[in-house]
């Protein structure tokens, strides 16, 4: 539940950090749609409208965090972490392309990363996790359980 609580907080930290310019999470989509349009003005015929809506594919981090904390709240832990882990990978997959796009990426995308590499190193550490083996009796009764036949 700490990573997606993480997770969540990560988008009010600052992801584009120009000095004056600072951008967190919940504004890199709208930004981004402005900057397209507007490249798209000065290119003239130019269309490229996939492009401008793929940054709220974003979104999708804080909303899967907030059903991983409801999920654990719920106390269904096996499920949280099924979803953690789809929040892990999703998260370092932005976050590699925020530093490969973002000419100075800010605080937020650095904590989105962090946090979303050990949520994945988490889930797959319980996923190998293996449970002890319960105790098998040869069923002679020399455990000191009685048999009866």
């Amino acid at each position: 539940m700490v990573f997606a609580i993480l997770l969540i907080i990560a988008f009010f930290l600052p992801w584009l950090d120009w000095g004056l310019l600072k951008k967190t999470g919940w504004d890199i989509p709208g930004f981004q749609q402005g900057v397209t349009k507007t490249t798209n003005f000065i290119k003239f015929f130019s269309k490229n409208k996939e492009s401008e809506y793929t940054a709220y594919v974003v979104f999708s981090i804080p909303f899967l965090s907030v059903i991983v904390c409801l999920l654990w709240i719920w106390l269904k832990r096996k499920a949280a972490r099924f979803f953690l882990l789809i929040t892990g990978i999703l998260g370092v997959a932005i976050s590699i392309n925020l530093f490969y796009k973002l000419p100075k990426a800010g605080s937020g995308v650095y904590l989105l990363c962090g946090v979303s590499v050990l949520s994945v190193i988490y889930c797959i550490s319980m996923l190998r996790k293996k449970k002890k083996p319960e105790e098998v009796t040869d069923g002679d009764g020399s455990d000191g359980t009685n048999i009866e036949v």
